[in-house]
């Protein structure tokens, strides 16, 4: 034998028939599962599938007919049974019918078992191909998958980049236009980080955006999606939250960030790293543009750094639910 063994389903009402098929099967190092009839050949295929089915022609409840028409209008795109009758019904019409019906091959009843290891050979080939052709489609689907990834992560912070953030909105606005669903933008970004890269280097200040923005995203919601905005910006969209529940959960993030206690240059207007947010509720009536709700968000973070930085503000110019600072 060459290969890996076949996981061989046999559907047939005679016993004999059967025990000879699977004594057969085994002696020729395949795996073997018995079913008495139609019906019971169909449960098992639909609990475990199998590489090929060996079917009589006539059994008692579902026919071999119409187990190979359900097997093949059940089984999944990527993986596919060889359906062989096995009969002694030799007319043409038989034939007609059963390739009609999906099959791939007959055999002849009573069977001869150098002619079954023959079908079977060929058969093993085509699956072992088959095998090998989906695993290195999976393998792609994942390289696929892995190198998408990469080109929506910003490689510094391991938030979503830029790229992300737009794919997303898109998809966003749409959700939010047609189901009603409610989101805040959170902008936040690292007071006076420009003295703490003069004062430290860019190498500390590397170090800084990537313990800012880990404690930033791990502060989130499972729910809430975290993007590198630009330079020291970060952006977390917050599903489902008004916007005095996402002023309140951001000051925790907030005071996270003010707690890592990571000195600041002695330029810097706050002795620690910190950051200042800006808030906004995205208004879907009238429906609102991507750009109009970030850019309100932006504006309450200018109020937060006119203000004295390390504070929370919410946007004036939604139908405020929220004080315009948490502090």
């Amino acid at each position: 034998m060459t290969g890996a063994p076949l996981d061989v389903l046999v559907a047939d009402d005679d016993e004999d028939s059967l025990d000879a098929l699977t004594e057969a099967l085994t002696h020729l190092g395949h795996t073997c599962r018995a079913a008495h009839d139609g019906d019971e050949a169909w449960k098992m295929y639909q609990a475990a599938g199998a590489d090929v089915i060996l079917s009589d022609w006539n059994m008692p409840g579902m026919t071999g007919i119409e187990l190979c028409e359900k097997v093949r209008a059940a089984e999944p795109p990527y993986a596919y049974t060889h359906f062989v009758f096995i009969t002694g019904n030799g007319e043409n019409t038989h034939y007609l019918r059963g390739m009609q019906a999906g099959a791939d091959d007959f055999l002849g009843k009573p069977f001869d078992l150098e002619e079954l290891e023959a079908r079977l050979t060929a058969t093993q080939r085509v699956v072992t191909r088959q095998r090998h052709m989906r695993e290195r489609n999976s393998h792609l689907r994942h390289d696929s998958d892995c190198a998408r990834l990469a080109a929506r992560t910003d490689s510094l912070t391991e938030a979503f980049n830029r790229l992300a953030l737009t794919e997303d909105l898109e998809a966003l606005g749409a959700r939010a236009a047609r189901y009603g669903h409610r989101y805040c933008a959170a902008l936040c970004d690292i007071d006076d980080f420009k003295a703490y890269n003069d004062h430290f280097g860019h190498l500390a200040g590397d170090h800084v955006l990537r313990t800012v923005a880990r404690t930033i995203h791990t502060q989130l919601r499972r729910g809430d999606v975290f993007y590198r905005y630009g330079g020291e910006e970060f952006l977390a969209v917050l599903p489902e939250q008004s916007l005095v529940e996402a002023a309140r959960g951001m000051d925790r993030v907030r005071l996270a960030v003010e707690n890592l206690r990571i000195a600041h240059s002695p330029a810097a207007r706050v002795p620690f790293v910190t950051i200042s947010v800006g808030v906004s509720l995205l208004d879907m009536a009238p429906a609102e543009s991507m750009e109009s709700w970030i850019g309100r968000a932006d504006g309450a973070l200018y109020l937060a750094k006119s203000r004295g930085r390390n504070m929370v503000v919410v946007d004036e110019h939604t139908g405020c639910d929220a004080p315009h600072a948490a502090e």
